[in-house]
């Protein structure tokens, strides 16, 4: 058994636990991942073991059992990467932690409306309220990228946490059409070639879960 287990749930539609696999897979780290069907009659059982919250995604390292997508990926940027997984220097990383904390704990009409889902393929009129969201991880896009992604792609030149936190909202941007700035436009086709976020998608797809429940996917 792997020192390194990460809990996950439904590829097509868990966007959380999307962020930390991520992560794990485009800095290298080998570790053994354990998939659990969400929104089944024995999920809350099967998770029982692994998770105190009952959710996923859970990494377990060693005897250490954090859960949350953003604080794995800073435990695993603590613990595994040396603060790598962040920006090295202060004004990048202190922008990257503040996008990375609003996407995750903000936006709940995306996540509602919108909700991560790997097979969809179409194109919806977002909502007035949908469309302030937008237009706001629009901006951050944009701004983050004129600002520090000159040495690379990514938010912040090289992948960070960041993206991982914003991977899951450029598959659902993709899903359901957002209309996008030709600049964030960009950023979010940087991260759907990204070759994990490939991977992810094609075995989300394969999936042949359907979920009852799917609002707030993101959290």
């Amino acid at each position: 058994m792997k020192t390194l287990r990460l809990v996950i749930g439904n590829k097509n539609y868990s966007s959380w636990s999307m962020c930390p696999w991520l992560l794990l897979k485009m800095f290298d780290i080998e570790f053994e991942e354990i998939q659990i069907a969400l929104y089944q009659d024995n999920t809350a059982e099967k998770l029982g073991p692994y998770s105190p919250s009952l959710k996923v995604p859970v990494l377990l390292h060693k005897d250490i059992t954090v859960w949350d997508s953003l604080s794995i990926c800073e435990y695993i940027s603590e613990e595994l990467l040396n603060r790598g997984g962040w920006p090295s220097h202060p004004k990048r990383r202190a922008s990257a932690r503040s996008v990375s904390a609003e996407i995750h704990s903000g936006f709940p009409i995306l996540k509602a409306d919108w909700p991560m889902n790997c097979k969809a393929s179409y194109t919806l009129t977002p909502s007035e309220k949908l469309s302030e969201e937008i237009a706001r991880i629009d901006a951050i896009w944009a701004c983050c990228r004129r600002r520090f992604g000159e040495n690379g792609n990514y938010l912040y030149g090289r992948f960070s946490i960041a993206d991982c936190l914003f991977a899951p909202v450029a598959v659902s941007f993709n899903a359901y059409g957002a209309e996008l700035s030709e600049e964030a436009h960009i950023y979010m086709q940087t991260l759907l070639d990204n070759p994990f976020v490939q991977k992810w998608i094609t075995l989300g797809r394969r999936e042949k879960e359907a979920l009852s429940v799917v609002h707030g996917s993101y959290g």
